[in-house]
């Protein structure tokens, strides 16, 4: 891994890239739960008062995911993803201010969640494409693993520093902080819009109906990321929905409010940096049949969560849960980068995150009022079942379990 670690390293813009991750995950592990918890605390709030709010952040991503794609392939996706950034932390920080101040309303969250929510859908499919445009092909498996890893170790600080800045400060203060990490991290990935090609216009039309349908059509013709993206956008909504509404919904109500959350999610992040760790020398000849199996452990985090309160039971689940999530996310973003056109990835790539995230909004829209109606526990044990069945639906199609992946050579495993 030593030998990995500087070659990757000696590659020009990688050492940018992954300080921006670090920095902007750490952000990422703060905001969730400081805003999940502020929203519980506003007079009158609740599930469904949560619901509608982080709702509103996943609707306009899938709305303009599919033109986010086609910006992407158009212009430096470094470019993209620094202004989206930038833009964004001036909204996180108001955010942040109008809690401190208790000006905070739910029309106004809803408001900033609607254009961050915008805001992402032009970061995502960018950021897809932006790791090829600075890595070589035969390193991409390990620069996303690398990737991977800086994300997953600041979150893990970012999350367990938002239990704690939540419950003693508040939580206006800690979507500050994330505010401002968004800001520094844009900056610095602005720095990279050199890197990377525009495409050629002259042999792809440059209107944008013409650039979705060629987009559509690349994504159709693999029968293993159609697939995969149905499956995903039922496993999605039910994640989204844990994380976002049901959990701290759960850890307000019965496990005893944002730190033991924070302890939850802390150890799914830790559980991602492992399953980050193993991709970079683990290349499985059937990645995606491996992935898919790894989530068994998605099964388990949810199936406790919906029999018992006992943190380490939840603790330790939620280390395998983020084992498998980061374990399959590494080998499917490597196998799209390495089987789809480089001039169409962010396209392709917009349409994966469309189709995945497709009914997360409508998920974590309805997710607070039916676990307070069925209760969280029974609602948790619902998401088991149903993530379990569309595993094995995934699996049981021939493209998806025998998709090759990239195989070390004997040089890079040394």
């Amino acid at each position: 891994m030593q030998s990995d670690t500087k070659q990757l390293l000696a590659v020009p813009g990688v050492k940018t890239l992954l300080s921006a991750r670090l920095i902007s995950n750490f952000g990422n592990g703060l905001g969730p739960i400081a805003l999940a918890f502020g929203v519980l605390e506003l007079p009158g709030a609740t599930a469904t008062t949560l619901s509608i709010v982080m709702a509103a952040q996943l609707f306009p991503i899938v709305a303009f995911m599919l033109i986010g794609g086609v910006i992407a392939d158009r212009f430096p996706r470094a470019l993209v993803i620094g202004t989206s950034d930038m833009v964004l932390s001036i909204l996180v920080v108001g955010n942040g201010i109008s809690l401190i101040t208790n000006h905070a309303s739910v029309p106004s969250l809803i408001v900033i969640a609607l254009l961050s929510g915008t805001l992402n859908a032009l970061w995502w499919p960018a950021f897809a494409g932006l790791v090829p445009d600075i890595v070589p092909e035969d390193d991409l498996q390990t620069a996303n693993s690398f990737v991977a890893l800086a994300s997953n170790i600041s979150l893990i600080f970012g999350t367990v520093s938002g239990g704690i800045i939540v419950a003693l400060i508040g939580a206006g203060q800690a979507i500050v902080v994330d505010g401002l990490s968004f800001a520094i991290a844009g900056a610095m990935v602005f720095t990279l819009r050199s890197y990377g090609t525009r495409r050629d216009d002259s042999t792809e039309s440059s209107t944008v109906r013409d650039d979705l349908i060629h987009g559509w059509r690349e994504f159709i013709s693999r029968k293993w990321v159609v697939a995969i993206v149905a499956g995903y956008s039922i496993i999605a909504m039910l994640f989204e929905s844990a994380l976002a509404v049901v959990g701290p919904y759960h850890a307000k109500e019965s496990l005893g409010g944002p730190q033991p959350w924070s302890w939850i999610m802390a150890a799914l992040c830790v559980g991602s940096v492992l399953g980050v760790v193993v991709t970079v020398k683990f290349r499985p000849r059937r990645p995606l049949f491996a992935g898919l199996v790894a989530q068994i452990g998605m099964v388990a985090w949810f199936a406790s969560l919906g029999v018992t309160y006992w943190i380490p039971a939840l603790v330790l689940t939620g280390f395998l849960c983020g084992f498998a999530l980061d374990f399959f996310m590494v080998l499917w973003q490597t196998a799209m980068q390495s089987n789809i056109p480089r001039e169409s990835l962010s396209r392709v790539v917009s349409y994966d995150a469309f189709g995945s995230l497709f009914f997360a909004p409508l998920g974590v829209l309805i997710a607070g009022p039916i676990a307070h109606r069925l209760g969280t526990l029974n609602t948790f044990t619902v998401f088991a079942i149903v993530t379990f069945v569309v595993l094995i639906a995934m699996l049981l199609v021939p493209e998806v379990r025998n998709l090759k992946g990239q195989q070390l050579t004997e040089e890079s495993a040394q």
